[in-house]
């Protein structure tokens, strides 16, 4: 009984990939789908705006695929550190993006990543609400009767509790609901849903643990994925594993000159020092992490082949740029060098952007290809891969780098603001 069961379910799972592969790649980019993160956003430089949002991953996936996605154009807040260190943004611009806003607006975007998300916040957090979900208790006054005798009495109710998210959620999603509402909206044909990367790059921004659920994490991509696979419409999809977020510019090694273990280790690039246990990551912390990401890599993966999703090994690919670099060449044969994982300094072309953490133009072109080369081999398609010379080239980071270290630790303006960082972050 038992191998006949087996044998049925075998010849189902047949049919299912038969049915998977069976679709063009017009008909499965028909409508793509984005959830995501500060990664699918276009974070750049310490915001969003226009400009890093056309050239985030998503949008070049799709226009490789020739397809496209909408999204609520956003202009801050925060601040494009390039544009303000190249003098091209003064005081009023710098006011301007601090405090944010839309530059554009869609009623119902098809490309929903948001700066900040991660699995729980994709199913709870909408543009007006931190959690649909959340619940407070208040008063209800109502009139009773004793007798002939009325009198005002109140009963405790539960409300519905909408406090506000942040300003990316508020502008990128607006009033859209969540990112997985909206993809119950859009009814997509093809879904980039990878929002895992703050489950563990918390570790590294905050030098902490403290962030870390792996129970969380599980209960939340688990059920984002049985919410996705229910919407009839969708045909494929592709998930990515998340980098080694210890090895990213954002952090740098530290040796405590008194040689004490829980103050060396890896601290934030920005910091002159460390003074408390608290600012740095040591070994121990950092092999926590390491396993961490595995198993959140692993589900990735697993969740990936449970849906016959393309699967992107991006954490292999930035391990092979941290290692040997990955080689830019034109066209004419022309090369300035191969780009390594760190923000680009003068004849050193680096993937990410002055914050160290997420990528520059050139870095978003890598991860649009690699999973451009995952979804191809996945379904059998052709999909043309975006140009790394050309993004690298229009890339002003790249052309004209910016030695943020340098200006920090040699700049008068630099050192006080390295100063206000060390007191106040």
């Amino acid at each position: 009984m038992n191998k006949k069961r087996a044998f049925l379910a075998f010849i189902a799972g047949i049919a299912f990939a038969g049915n998977i592969f069976s679709y063009s790649q017009s008909q499965m980019f028909q409508k793509p789908g984005v959830m995501g993160d500060s990664l699918s956003h276009g974070f750049y430089g310490a915001t969003v705006e226009s400009k890093t949002q056309n050239w985030a991953y998503p949008v070049l996936v799709a226009r490789q695929a020739g397809s496209n996605v909408s999204y609520n154009t956003l202009k801050g807040p925060f601040i494009n550190l390039e544009d303000v260190l190249n003098l091209d943004c003064g005081p009023i611009c710098i006011a301007s993006t601090i405090i944010g806003g839309n530059a554009a607006t869609v009623s119902l975007p098809t490309h929903a990543g948001i700066t900040g998300a991660e699995y729980t916040s994709a199913l709870y957090t909408s543009g007006q609400c931190q959690d649909i979900n959340a619940k407070k208790w208040e008063k209800e006054w109502y009139w009773k009767k004793i007798g002939w005798f009325w009198y005002p009495t109140y009963r405790w109710v539960q409300v519905a509790d909408c406090q506000k998210p942040d300003k990316f959620h508020q502008y990128g999603l607006r009033s859209s609901g969540t990112q997985v509402q909206i993809m119950e909206k859009v009814q997509p044909s093809f879904v980039l849903g990878t929002v895992a990367a703050n489950h563990v790059l918390c570790t590294a921004l905050h030098t902490s643990l403290d962030c870390l659920d792996e129970a969380r994490y599980k209960r939340d991509v688990r059920e984002t994925m049985r919410r996705i696979r229910n919407i009839g419409n969708v045909k494929g999809g592709v998930l990515f594993s998340i980098p080694n977020v210890t090895a990213i510019s954002y952090l740098e090694e530290y040796s405590d000159p008194q040689g004490r273990y829980a103050y060396s280790g890896l601290k934030a690039f920005y910091r002159n020092g460390v003074s408390n246990p608290s600012e740095v990551l040591d070994a121990g912390e950092v092999n926590t992490i390491t396993n961490f990401l595995a198993m959140l890599n692993n589900e990735l993966k697993a969740q990936a082949a449970a849906m016959n999703w393309a699967f992107a090994d991006i954490k292999v690919a930035f391990d092979d740029v941290k290692e040997n670099g990955r080689p830019i060449v034109a066209p004419n044969g022309y090369s300035p060098g191969n780009a390594h994982a760190n923000w680009p300094l003068p004849g050193k072309p680096g993937v990410f952007g002055l914050d160290g953490v997420h990528p520059n133009r050139y870095g978003h072109s890598i991860m649009a290809n690699e999973m451009i080369g995952a979804i191809n081999a996945q379904y059998g398609f052709s999909i043309p891969k975006v140009n790394e010379y050309s993004a690298w080239y229009y890339d002003s980071l790249n052309r004209n780098p910016i030695d943020l270290k340098g200006f920090l630790s040699n700049n008068i303006i630099g050192q006080f603001i390295s100063w206000l960082i060390n007191i106040f972050v």
